[in-house]
């Protein structure tokens, strides 16, 4: 597998960018090439394992596939285009992998003479932005805007729909899908050098007149809800796949949920014992200006 230098071939599809400027002038995200250590809970144990930033190759694919359908259960898109795409503006995002200190030049030249996917290196997270309006035309990010406002017809509050629509309706103000979705055991102090790096490539795209200048940021979160019946009232508790997006919640200017119970995708089951969770995705729509402020208080709370 290529290593964390080797920059793959990009497809710029919408941007007027000029290929020979992307070495020299596109500053690489700090978390690309760059180690970070966090434990991880494998069958009760805690162990450290260390990730490195790395953008997205075609090899990805299958791996950045599997979160993605977290992401968007429930909402009738394609999956395998938007994970297509995503791997085409590799100059925005990257995807986290375990760092294999046993593994030397020589074998990932082998492995790339061989052509398949490196099954060793597993996709442990993926973070990006989507410009929805620009790739308005794009058949899969179509089809999500449309899901989307579907979804929030049926489910969502009639302010929040005529919003979305608004939003999604005005090309003057691009609007941005951010995509964060990780494997569940790692830690929500995880997303802060990764959405560091993010907001920095989004800074640098802006410079070259590529289109990251989002008005909106629409943000898909994992809620799991339970319902308990105490002395007469329904007392319902939330918990969130990434916890960090509760954070990131309470800063939204408008949301919409929907139940997935029963949807295809579901990422992990509960043990019989346990209390039966529904689960939900919840959509933000955030207020792209304030992004900044809004990671500063998701590093204050999860640094508590």
């Amino acid at each position: 597998m290529p290593g964390p230098f080797k920059k793959p071939r990009a497809v710029y599809p919408l941007e007027d960018h000029n290929p020979e400027e992307s070495d020299e002038d596109m500053q690489q995200d700090e978390l690309i090439g760059q180690t970070v250590s966090n434990q991880i809970d494998v069958l009760g144990l805690r162990i450290n394992v260390d990730f490195e930033g790395f953008t997205a190759t075609d090899a990805d694919f299958h791996g950045m596939k599997r979160l993605l359908q977290q992401c968007f259960r429930g909402l009738p898109v394609d999956v395998s285009g938007l994970t297509d795409t995503i791997i085409s503006q590799n100059y925005v995002g990257s995807v986290i992998k375990q760092v294999d200190a046993e593994e030397d030049d020589d074998d990932e030249e082998e492995e790339e003479m061989q052509g398949g996917e490196d099954d060793g290196q597993q996709v442990f997270g993926v973070t990006t932005v989507i410009n929805m309006t620009a790739r308005k035309d794009e058949d899969c990010v179509a089809g999500l805007r449309t899901a989307l406002v579907e979804r929030c017809s049926s489910d969502g509050p009639d302010a929040t729909t005529a919003l979305l629509r608004d939003i999604l309706g005005n090309e003057s103000k691009h609007i941005g899908l951010l995509v964060s979705e990780r494997l569940t055991n790692l830690p929500p102090q995880f997303a802060i050098p990764v959405f560091d790096c993010l907001r920095k490539e989004i800074n640098e795209a802006k410079k070259k007149k590529m289109p990251y200048d989002f008005a909106y940021l629409l943000m898909i979160c994992k809620v799991y809800k339970l319902e308990k019946k105490k002395k007469k009232r329904t007392i319902e508790t939330e918990l969130w796949g990434n916890p960090e997006e509760e954070v990131i919640a309470e800063e939204c200017t408008a949301s919409f949920e929907y139940s997935v119970k029963g949807e295809s995708s579901m990422s992990g089951e509960w043990d019989e014992d346990d209390p039966q969770y529904t689960p939900f995705r919840r959509v933000l729509i955030l207020e792209a200006s304030r992004l900044p402020e809004i990671m500063v208080k998701v590093k204050q709370a999860v640094q508590m």
